[in-house]
């Protein structure tokens, strides 16, 4: 960081489970950065506040209140993702800049909204995807870049870490709901996972979904999802993600006409091998014999500071125009993949992305209407 004068006064709104850890990340110290105040409605959450965080730090129960108050310069977002869009919007508008937690919000419509506001009144706005911090993840950027699997040809990706409980899925009315969260598993603990693929491969042309609703509970929304997707020169994509499992996988592969990468947690795996399109039109015989391989492993360890760099980050891009790690387009992109694998699933077809034209707002916004509606019945 360059070196400045300027303390950026932080205005927290939202203290559930993500929102405690950031009150003490910033109450505990950030250069540069300060909690000067928190949003937070219960009487239960003031006390936690009053215990555990300085007592310097004002504590508002109106959102309205904070954002509107000389107490802050920026808001950092921690509440359910539907009340995302007028959280930010207001605090664009009152020239305030903002960091967001993931999803950027629960439909496309307010992502972008949020994003031109943002626009309009010349403010930052970031987007909490900290797995662009991962040393494997990065690790994993920087192979595909110096070109070590050659040409893409095939992504696989299956993650299971997210195992979630009944506990879990109660512990509050708006959780793993239409109308409280907007979606499950891709909307929630996709976001990561579906931003880290668009980071490492980019937007695919088309998306076909099979998206199962409350195939491990009994509620509506998914807790399972399986995405095919197009990138064009016949480059495929799948990505599996469940809630429902308890055996824990985290894998990520690449295959290209050069070599392969697989990334499971912090260890990546890398695949060597001659052009293997050359090698088809030449070798004289039947199969891979006569492809020599080689394999190395690399551990990248964990990145213990991986939101404190995304806070850091957020700092820098404010006080010295660095350029965000993760912005609101990216936080729209994640949302197109999550919303076209809905669409895809309840049309049975491959759907184009992004979404426009016939599976434009209105359709989304009647597709949540009716998911709402059968939930309700349910």
């Amino acid at each position: 960081m360059e070196s400045s004068e300027r303390i950026i006064k932080v205005g927290l709104i939202g203290v559930g489970a993500m929102g405690k850890k950031y009150a003490k990340m910033l109450d505990g110290g950030i250069d540069g950065m300060k909690l000067t105040a928190i949003g937070a409605r219960s009487d239960k959450t003031h006390e936690w506040v009053k215990a555990n965080i300085s007592p310097e730090v004002k504590i508002y129960r109106n959102a309205e209140d904070l954002i509107g108050s000389s107490d802050t310069d920026c808001i950092l977002i921690a509440v359910p993702h539907k009340a995302h869009k007028d959280i930010a919007v207001s605090a664009f508008r009152a020239g305030k800049d903002v960091l967001c937690e993931k999803p950027a919000a629960a439909n496309i419509a307010d992502a972008e909204e949020m994003k031109a506001e943002a626009e309009k009144y010349g403010r930052k706005y970031g987007i909490m995807f900290q797995r662009r911090t991962f040393y494997a993840v990065k690790k994993f950027k920087e192979l595909l870049e110096r070109g070590t699997v050659g040409k893409i040809r095939r992504i696989h990706l299956e993650n299971t870490i997210y195992y979630r409980t009944v506990h879990y899925h109660s512990s509050a009315d708006w959780r793993s709901t239409w109308k409280g969260e907007g979606g499950g598993a891709l909307i929630n603990q996709g976001q990561h996972i579906l931003d880290m693929w668009l980071w490492l491969f980019g937007m695919p042309e088309s998306i076909y979904a099979n998206v199962k609703y409350g195939k491990y509970n009994d509620f509506y929304v998914e807790d399972e999802a399986t995405l095919v997707m197009n990138y064009g020169d016949n480059v495929t994509g799948t990505f599996i993600l469940t809630t429902g499992e308890i055996p824990y996988k985290e894998e990520l592969s690449v295959v290209g006409t050069k070599g392969k990468i697989t990334m499971r947690g912090n260890k990546l795996t890398v695949e060597t091998y001659p052009d293997s399109e050359e090698y088809g039109r030449n070798w004289g015989g039947n199969s891979r014999e006569g492809a020599k391989t080689e394999i190395s492993e690399i551990e990248c360890g964990e990145n213990e500071r991986a939101y404190y760099e995304m806070l850091e980050n957020f700092r820098d891009n404010i006080l010295f125009n660095e350029p965000l790690k993760a912005n609101g387009q990216d936080g729209i992109n994640a949302l197109q993949l999550t919303v076209g694998a809905y669409v895809s699933s309840r049309e049975k077809r491959e759907i184009p992305l992004p979404l426009s034209g016939k599976y434009g707002a209105d359709y989304q916004k009647a597709m949540f209407m009716e998911f709402e509606e059968k939930e309700d019945k349910k």
